[in-house]
């Protein structure tokens, strides 16, 4: 409750400052404050691009610039007023945003970043030749100041336009970052593997990412444009690109408030110490230095992790709805109807000259624990990789309850109903541990992105519906410690858990478990023992692969056995366990 008040107080205060500034100072500084505002704008679309889904751009100032000159030679050359022209500079920097993207995002890495760079100099470049579209060197001049009728925005009244927008874009940030599409995001660039297995597409939330930050750019740019009169092209060269990453990165990336926090540091520092001639880019880079050595994480990124250590327990949790949890899972389960849930048939998958799975044909049955075992380097997992989307095969087919799904792609056999553990664990280690099993609930949770940008009440309530599920399922699979403890920070054991809570709340037909005892001790492989048996119970069919005998034989309903990707027998625990092949090819002779 104090908190809640003093964050009131803060607001109010905040606030109360702004509306009194601009009457206290002189038309230089609120410029300064403008620029500052403007820029947060923009950062706040580099933080969703760099800080929640981790691609790096550094051709923003092309992005800023398209939004500049579309919103400028609009009300100049056709007299659009500016409400008008910064809309249709949103929108069509939006859409260059999903074009880059496109082309973008098959690169990764050093590429993307080459790619966007490219991008950002071909802006620059058209800006400067089309001298009869754009102005040439000479730019564009005279571009008109908001207006609304007869009353034209003066400086202040154009910074408290800025403020509010500033603060609508924060805002809208910080309500994504807390919904489905911002845990999306933020899993991709955790492990965009995991985001794939549970149905979250890595290519659909990038190209949102680029999208909305583009957006942010174009504002940005209207609003500068506005706010200067005046535009060419180099102001948009590259070093401006380089600003706007550094806004970010000295704010804390992925962070809330480091937008704002970075963008005024990085403008309000030069002119406090402008009149250090001699020694002033010297200054600069010794702060920034400073800031980056003792607060890697960012500014923000700093405090909002202290303040998160000690409020963590005030976080009010629903209850854990474990009848929900259990209802959906059994309204996904595949009906039988006598025929196999999966079938695999003639099944070929090589590496160079390495034979991974050879000619290999197999079924699951529904409601079945099916262990898969046989020596390392049997193909087990390219199996598996196969049937949860990551692999396309060489040859043969596989079909899930009937539907031929040979090829389809991780994210839509998650959506089928199909989910999976690694043989290593994947979790999202700067996520919580409910955030972590929340990210399995992406595909079931149907608001969409408006409605998340904008917190309306179904979206809290969906948020609030999958907060108890995701608890469910942590309660099902017996984890016992904090659900807001970082998933970086847990011990192994319970990283298996979580991924296994995390995989449940996806409400599978078929489970495909990639040796999850590994690493575990012997209570903790007993606990295994009686989770995974639960797990069939609620109708959910599991695909074992597993190197520990014991469990194997005594919960399994069916064995198929491979040695060198092909398969060597199949048939009930015991048969297989008597079997002269398997026995020469993987358990070995009792002497």
């Amino acid at each position: 409750m104090r908190t809640g008040v003093l964050s009131v107080a803060i607001w109010a205060v905040a606030i109360a400052a702004l509306a009194v500034f601009p009457w206290l100072t002189n038309n230089y500084f609120i410029h300064i404050a403008s620029l500052i505002g403007v820029f947060t704008i923009v950062a706040v679309g580099m933080n969703i691009l760099v800080g929640m889904t981790g691609l790096v751009s550094l051709g923003h100032a092309g992005l800023f610039a398209v939004g500049a000159y579309t919103s400028a030679l609009l009300g100049t050359r056709l007299e659009v007023s500016f409400w008008l022209s910064a809309t249709a500079a949103i929108v069509v920097t939006g859409a260059v945003g999903s074009v880059l993207a496109l082309a973008a995002l098959r690169a990764r890495g050093i590429y993307l970043a080459m790619v966007t760079i490219a991008f950002g100099i071909i802006v620059e470049q058209v800006a400067l030749d089309q001298d009869e579209f754009t102005g040439g060197f000479m730019g564009v001049s005279s571009i008109p100041y908001p207006a609304i009728g007869d009353f034209t925005f003066s400086a202040p009244w154009r910074l408290y336009l800025i403020a509010a927008l500033a603060g609508g874009c924060l805002w809208l940030a910080s309500n994504l970052q807390r919904s489905r599409w911002g845990r999306g995001l933020l899993a991709v660039r955790e492990s965009w593997v995991a985001a794939e297995s549970l149905g979250v597409s890595r290519y659909r939330m990038e190209t949102m990412a680029f999208t909305l930050s583009a957006a942010h750019a174009g504002l940005g740019g209207a609003l500068f444009a506005a706010q200067n009169a005046y535009i060419a092209p180099n102001i948009f060269a590259f070093d401006l690109s380089i600003l706007m990453l550094l806004f970010v990165i000295l704010g804390g990336l992925g962070t809330v408030w480091g937008p704002l926090i970075g963008t005024a540091g990085l403008l309000v520092i030069p002119e406090l110490i402008a009149g250090f001639t001699q020694v002033r880019l010297v200054i600069y880079g010794a702060v920034m230095l400073a800031c980056l050595y003792f607060m890697p994480q960012g500014i923000a990124g700093f405090f909002e992790g202290r303040r998160r250590e000690r409020t963590r327990d005030v976080h009010r949790l629903p209850a854990p709805d474990v009848e929900g949890l259990k209802a959906s899972i059994a309204g996904r389960r595949m009906p039988d109807g006598g025929g196999a849930l999966v079938e695999i048939a003639g099944v070929g998958k090589a590496f160079g000259g390495l034979v991974a799975l050879d000619d290999l044909t197999m079924e699951i049955r529904p409601g079945t624990i099916h262990s898969l075992i046989g020596p390392n380097g049997a193909g087990k997992t390219t199996l598996v990789n196969v049937l949860s989307g990551f692999y396309r095969p060489d040859s043969g087919e596989a079909r899930f309850a009937g539907e031929r799904v040979t090829g389809w792609s991780a994210h839509r056999m998650a959506a089928l109903g199909v989910a999976r553990t690694f043989q290593a664990t994947r979790l999202f280690p700067q996520l919580t541990v409910l955030a972590n099993v929340m990210v399995g609930l992406h595909q079931h949770m149907d608001y969409g992105l408006a409605p998340a940008l904008f917190s309306t009440p179904r979206t809290r309530a969906g948020e609030s519906r999958a907060e108890a599920e995701a608890l469910a399922a942590l309660e099902i699979v017996g984890y016992s410690g904090d659900p807001l403890e970082s998933a970086g920070s847990l011990a192994f054991g319970h990283q298996r858990l979580v991924e296994i809570a995390r995989a449940l709340v996806t409400r599978p037909a078929l489970l495909l478990l990639d040796e999850p005892a590994a690493g575990l001790s012997a209570s903790e492989i007993e606990a295994l023992d009686r989770l995974i048996v639960r797990i069939r119970e609620l109708g959910v069919t599991v695909l074992l692969i597993e190197h520990h005998m014991d469990l194997v034989m005594e919960i399994s309903d069916r064995v198929t056995v491979l040695d060198y990707g092909r398969k060597i027998a199949e048939g009930r625990p015991d048969a297989v366990r008597a079997d002269p092949k398997v026995v020469e090819a993987y358990l070995g002779h009792d002497d």
